[in-house]
């Protein structure tokens, strides 16, 4: 087993920015977008998500990511790193953020972790403490005074808000694989057998059509429909089998879309269209030959990339009829 936890340690500060933003990304539902704040401009800043469109004017939070390699986030770093958001804010560059959000992965001090379980408390401290913990340390060779609007903004600030997030958390959230795979190339482990509905479904019909004009040309016959073919004798149970097939290769796609790199996905089709091309483009006596010798070779060849391993046989020949949905695979010879 590989040990995410010791891995998520081992990043640089750079590193550990990049993990928590495509971990932040993982709540889309709950940002409006995300941004990321780097070098001298971050004032106070890391990984951002807005909440409404209205980003810094409105509501939104800050997670302020620390990698220390040997010890917790200490008190002084945590209350100047609290200070430093607070006076920008007082200087009206955003909002105070809604949630402040420590990353560190390799946790907080314990007095730390003391006053934050103690909002007034924390509060209490970073205003009699300020010339200690932030006053000489927010702006390089300044020094910044505790002046009245600062000091109201950090009195009414609701420290509440002030939490960590815990690398356990973090590995634990839902969809966490897709950015263990982006980060560490972690395996996202086998998607879902599909489920094939009782009753056509509309995102079938490119594929069924294509299936049923298959059938008709073999037979010399018009089928008004696959309707006609469910009872059919041979073809019934041919196109069950390729139904079944589809809807496994469509909970493969589905699967991998979420849990992989955005690029994952369609480099792995790419292989298998590039596996059954020269098959495809064959004589055959019909449509529906062709049709077999694809599904044949579909079976056999073995594409390259993290997939592969969990590309069974349906799922392989079931991305030829995703590749007829999508307009890129024809049974009739043009």
């Amino acid at each position: 087993m590989i040990d995410y936890h010791r891995m998520v340690l081992t990043l640089d500060d750079k590193g550990l920015e990049r993990f928590t933003r495509d971990w932040v990304s993982l709540k889309k539902g709950e940002y409006f977008e995300i941004q990321t704040f780097a070098g001298a401009q971050d004032l106070g800043r890391d990984v951002v998500g807005f909440i409404t469109p209205a980003r810094h004017e409105g509501d939104w939070h800050n997670y302020q990511c620390k990698q220390y390699t040997k010890h917790r986030l200490p008190l002084s770093e945590g209350l100047k790193e609290l200070g430093k958001v607070l006076y920008y804010a007082s200087r009206g560059e955003y909002t105070p953020p809604i949630k402040y959000f420590f990353v560190a992965p390799h946790g907080i001090s314990r007095p730390l972790e003391k006053l934050m379980d103690k909002p007034s408390t924390l509060r209490e401290t970073l205003l009699d403490e300020w010339d200690k913990h932030c006053g000489g340390k927010i702006i390089k060779g300044e020094v910044v005074p505790l002046n009245p609007k600062l000091k109201s903004v950090i009195e009414s600030y609701d420290f509440s808000t002030v939490t960590r997030v815990t690398l356990d958390e973090m590995l634990a959230a839902d969809r966490v694989s897709l950015v263990l795979h982006q980060h560490f190339g972690a395996d996202p482990g086998p998607a879902p057998t599909g489920v094939v509905p009782a009753d056509i479904q509309a995102d079938e019909l490119p594929y069924i059509g294509a299936l049923v004009a298959a059938y008709a040309e073999r037979d010399g016959v018009i089928y008004k429909g696959h309707a006609e073919i469910n009872d059919h004798a041979t073809h019934g149970r041919h196109l069950s089998a390729q139904r079944e097939r589809f809807f496994d290769a469509d909970s493969f796609k589905r699967f991998y879309r979420d849990n992989t790199a955005p690029e994952t996905l369609p480099r792995f089709e790419r292989e298998v269209v590039h596996g059954i091309t020269d098959v495809h483009g064959r004589d055959y006596v019909d449509s529906l030959g062709r049709l077999e010798g694809v599904m044949a070779q579909a079976a056999v060849i073995q594409p390259g990339g993290p997939l592969a391993t969990h590309a069974g046989i349906p799922v392989k020949q079931g991305l030829c009829h995703h590749f007829v949905n999508d307009g890129k695979l024809a049974w009739r010879k043009a």
